[in-house]
């Protein structure tokens, strides 16, 4: 039986990003499964005042081991935890959770990316239950007889590329319109948005919009890409970031072409895979991307509940 590691919790004012994004790489490395959805990256290295709460812990050393972070969404926390690969086993991630509970009252969400049992056993001892299957697909783009994909779009529009500086308020327009029931990418915001624009993996070229032939400045549709870059000798990944169509431009095959277009720029853009999320409930899309390709990889489960005035967790 391994002994307990030695570890002390902090609650920094301002979560430190740098060695947070360094963590969330270990884990990620190890398990598959990256620990931090983009918009929590976002909001730690924001400072995300009022927004964020964050529980770490560090061993004898002072190395961070592992780590709690609760971002407000709409008024209600939703919880990631991690917890360093060489630090498994001792506990730490029941502290961890216990401690970050005991801050937090009233509704609460929490990610389990990935789907581990062992996060299951954590949202159960503090009485969260699973209400959402978020599913990641896989596609490969080489060696595929049918790539490049069908992408032409519909008679009367055209592709191009988003203009940063020009097409931010009529794209944020568009989104808002086709995720107004989305729980995450219907509220992004002006802020949120340049705060993306600024990453490094940020590439307007990759960024496409459908726009009628008679009137440019207006937006149909999208297609934003994205490439994770390679570590640790793995390859590139591409990504199907944010599919969306205006309410007036549905049903028009504006989707299928759009998606057909961003995956085909991803093909030529070098990634040898490209991967996208999609909600479990959301039959149409899954068979639109079952038919271009796409096949289940790995699900993400949220939780959720009710916490009480203070956390009664007891460490792992």
């Amino acid at each position: 039986m391994p002994q307990p590691a030695p570890h002390r919790l902090d609650r920094p004012a301002v979560p430190p990003a740098a060695e947070l994004a360094a963590l969330a790489a270990r884990a990620a490395a190890a398990d598959g499964d990256p620990p931090f959805s983009d918009q929590t990256l976002v909001e730690l290295r924001s400072g995300g005042p009022g927004r964020v709460r964050t529980v770490l812990g560090r061993d004898a050393g002072g190395e961070l081991a592992g780590a709690a972070v609760a971002v407000q969404d709409a008024g209600v926390p939703v919880v990631e935890l991690v917890v360093d690969p060489a630090h498994r086993g001792h506990g730490l991630g029941g502290a961890l959770a216990a401690a970050l509970a005991a801050e937090l009252t009233g509704p609460v969400r929490a990610w389990a990316h990935g789907g581990h049992p062992g996060a299951a056993v954590l949202a159960a001892r503090h009485g969260l239950r699973p209400v959402r299957d978020l599913h990641r697909l896989l596609r490969p783009l080489r060696g595929a007889a049918d790539l490049p994909l069908p992408d032409a779009l519909p008679a009367g529009f055209r592709l191009r590329a988003f203009e940063p500086g020009r097409d931010e308020q009529e794209w944020l327009r568009v989104n808002a319109a086709a995720f107004a029931d989305h729980p995450e990418q219907g509220r992004m915001s002006l802020e949120d948005l340049r705060e993306r624009e600024a990453e490094a993996w940020f590439d307007p070229a990759g960024f496409l919009l459908a726009v009628p032939e008679d009137d440019p400045g207006t937006v149909a549709g999208f297609h934003w890409t994205k490439i994770h870059p390679g570590e640790d000798g793995r390859p590139p990944l591409g990504e199907v970031y944010a599919v969306g169509i205006a309410p007036e431009h549905q049903g028009a095959g504006l989707g299928r072409a759009l998606t057909a277009a961003g995956v085909n720029h991803l093909a030529r853009s070098g990634p040898a895979e490209v991967m996208l999320y999609v909600d479990g409930d959301n039959t149409a899309a899954m068979r639109l991307y079952e038919a271009l390709g796409f096949r289940p990889w790995h699900l993400d489960v949220m939780y959720a509940g009710e916490l009480p005035a203070r956390g009664t967790g007891e460490d792992a």
